[in-house]
């Protein structure tokens, strides 16, 4: 299974673009985007743009998404919100959490990180890809390319379930994969180096990864 993951498009038009050509480009199996899609409500108008694409797409809101997101997957032809559910997909099931952490600015998705996680952690096993806005602590996370800004709550869990693939983003200048314990994590924030990730999943095989 191919996946094309990417996040923080915050609701520009190339960004948008950018992802229906790589997606054209490449014969992915599903997109994975792990928030701020737009820009406090702004951009929504390029959501049509996934509406349009041949495979399902699967979101989280970030910290700069309205609930209007969630009301436009819920119509969406292929696209479905992923916050506090499981989707099985080709052997694997995604599972996902909007928002972010209590952060100083503004914030349209903020989240208690203890009582949501307890949530996540609760579906969360070796077979599950991990979709957050947030990267976990210590892990694709580094402000300023020096001071780690993930979340702690999603490192503990990444630690005690081990899913096979955690996907975010938040932290552009961060974008990357590193390891985890036994999790692949995939930060996919788009960028001037980033057009978000390629990740491959195979039955018996490590997941492997590549930004693009």
């Amino acid at each position: 299974m191919l996946l094309y993951a990417a996040a923080d498009l915050h609701g520009k038009g190339r960004h948008f673009r950018i992802i229906v050509n790589h997606i054209r480009q490449n014969r992915v199996d599903a997109v994975v985007l792990a928030g701020d899609l737009l820009n406090y409500g702004r951009g929504h108008h390029y959501l049509s743009l996934l509406d349009d694409l041949p495979i399902p797409v699967f979101v989280v809101r970030g910290n700069s998404d309205t609930d209007r997101l969630e009301r436009w997957a819920a119509k969406s032809r292929n696209a479905r919100s992923l916050h506090l559910k499981t989707v099985p997909l080709d052997g694997f099931e995604l599972v996902g959490v909007s928002g972010t952490l209590p952060i100083p600015f503004n914030s349209r998705a903020g989240w208690h990180e203890a009582r949501v996680l307890q949530s996540v952690a609760a579906v969360t096993h070796a077979r599950s890809i991990l979709v957050a806005h947030p990267p976990p602590y210590g892990c694709c996370d580094a402000v300023l390319r020096r001071f780690p800004a993930g979340s702690r709550g999603l490192a503990r869990l990444i630690r005690q379930s081990s899913p096979v693939v955690m996907i975010c983003g938040h932290i552009h200048e961060a974008a990357g994969v590193c390891s985890l314990g036994d999790t692949l994590v995939v930060n996919c924030a788009l960028g001037a180096n980033c057009h978000g990730a390629l990740i491959y999943l195979e039955e018996n095989l490590p997941p492997s990864a590549e930004l693009i």
